[in-house]
């Protein structure tokens, strides 16, 4: 088993860092160390007022999920902070990397990377919602493959001819994506997410919940995407 980092950002709700900072200082931050998890580094982000992170590390992937489980699921948490904390967070996303991975030289790029995957997946949804081929473009790999909801094999080729019109003729009236998590392999990286929609085609209105899996892969310094999952969720 292999120790990881878990690396969390907060989006949080315009004007209210300082109130977070407080907030994790003075509860949340004495309450990991009760816990006994280590806390590896935390603070605020250069690139906006809005911004905060918080990373972790944890012996093992399953030792994270199980840890994390019994300190949020603890009366110690719901009684306490919880509700001050989360009232402040707009979203947030989750990154697993190997400690490994972690060292003073690559900080920085993988921090670098992750904001790039998370970015780019924000404008993967944006492109679609909006039908801009011309964006998306930039973002899918010459070779892309795309496994859509039924299990059809889909090339670029096909793919971003569908995108040009998928949007508007499948009826939505709403698509979000939620629960992002990315984890980073060398030069590879996996982006994964969930999306809820809502549509109207000849009068009936139904909504589902499908999570998709997309594989990133960085050539000469950017990122591109090379194959797209989407599983429906029944």
């Amino acid at each position: 088993m292999e120790d990881v980092i878990e690396i969390r950002s907060y989006n949080l709700k315009p004007g209210s860092r300082s109130q977070f900072q407080k907030l994790f200082d003075e509860q949340a931050l004495p309450m990991l160390k009760k816990w006994k998890i280590e806390v590896v580094a935390y603070g605020s982000s250069l690139h906006d007022e809005n911004s905060f992170f918080l990373a972790r590390a944890f012996t093992s992937l399953a030792n994270r999920q199980s840890t994390e489980d019994a300190f949020y699921g603890s009366p110690e948490w719901k009684n306490g902070p919880r509700e001050a904390i989360l009232n402040l967070i707009e979203s947030y996303t989750t990154i697993v990397i190997p400690r490994t991975q972690l060292n003073k030289v690559n900080m920085n790029t993988e921090m670098d990377d992750l904001d790039q995957l998370s970015r780019l997946n924000a404008q993967f949804i944006k492109n679609y919602i909006a039908q801009d081929t011309t964006a998306h473009n930039e973002i899918i790999h010459e070779d892309f493959v795309c496994i859509e909801n039924a299990g059809a094999i889909v090339s670029r080729k096909e793919y971003m001819k569908d995108w040009a019109t998928s949007y508007k003729s499948s009826g939505f009236t709403s698509f979000k994506m939620e629960d992002e998590f990315i984890r980073l392999f060398g030069d590879m990286a996996l982006v994964r997410a969930k999306t809820s929609w809502t549509r109207r085609v000849k009068g009936v209105v139904s909504s589902g919940v499908s999570v998709y899996t997309d594989t990133y892969k960085k050539e000469n310094g950017r990122w591109w995407c090379v194959h797209a999952q989407i599983t429906p969720i029944k």
